[in-house]
């Protein structure tokens, strides 16, 4: 039987192991080291970034640029006209071009007069529908008529107007545009007040059909003429109008 020991008369029971690999303050103090340097390396690592594989492209600078829709005209052998140089052009619109006929070209009745137009497409895009319109028909005097007539060559009964389509050496290659669209134009009576009253505006232009194309052209006849059996009161009168040619893409 094992003695405890005695001191002073008190009995002391014996620890065993405090301080040996099997004493819980031996593993006590292994955990707590461990944590050490758990907290140590992690010290290290919380400021560290992982980088990720990734790619990158980037497409070339673009750019988006309109086409232009420019045209010109000229009257028989005259200087081409074109729709960006007039001094009311900032919309391209020319109101400046060549007069049709002039009042030196007086005329008699049944005696006709044409002008050749060449509408020419200059851009860089194709037009898609040409029309054409008269803004207005006024009556003057002829320049030093000594005794006009007072009548009014713009109204009914007065001047005679046509629109005739052709090539390039000036040959008709469709039927009449205006006034009749059945074989080459003929003389209508009451044709240029009724021109003139019924396409006076863009809105209510007359339709000319396909626009040129970039670089084409298409040619036109205008014929005038006063009434074979036109009275005395259209003599020294004059009818001033002017056409506008309209393209659209």
């Amino acid at each position: 039987m094992a003695h405890r020991p005695v001191t002073g008369g008190r009995t002391y029971r014996r620890v065993r192991g405090c301080s040996g690999r099997s004493s819980s303050t031996w593993r006590v103090k292994q955990i707590l080291a461990s944590l050490i340097v758990i907290g140590a390396l992690s010290s290290l690592t919380a400021g560290t970034t992982f980088a990720l594989l990734n790619s990158q492209e980037s497409n070339a600078k673009a750019s988006i640029a309109s086409g232009t829709l420019t045209l010109s005209n000229i009257v028989n052998t005259g200087t081409a006209c074109f729709s960006y140089g007039g001094p009311a052009s900032p919309g391209n619109v020319n109101t400046a071009c060549q007069a049709l006929f002039t009042s030196a070209t007086q005329n008699y009745p049944g005696n006709p007069v044409t002008a050749k137009v060449t509408i020419l497409n200059n851009g860089s895009i194709d037009a898609s529908d040409l029309s054409v319109y008269m803004p207005s028909c006024t009556n003057g005097v002829t320049p030093g008529a000594p005794a006009p007539g007072g009548g009014d060559p713009c109204g009914p009964g007065g001047a005679q107007f046509y629109i005739q389509e052709t090539d390039a050496s000036w040959n008709p290659v469709a039927s009449c545009l205006f006034p009749s669209d059945t074989g080459p134009c003929t003389f209508v009576a009451h044709s240029l007040y009724v021109f003139s009253a019924n396409a006076s505006a863009i809105t209510s232009a007359f339709d000319l059909g396909s626009g040129p194309a970039h670089g084409q052209a298409r040619y036109f006849l205008i014929g005038m003429q006063l009434p074979s059996n036109a009275s005395n009161t259209l003599q020294g009168q004059a009818a001033q109008f002017g056409v506008t040619w309209h393209i659209t893409s």
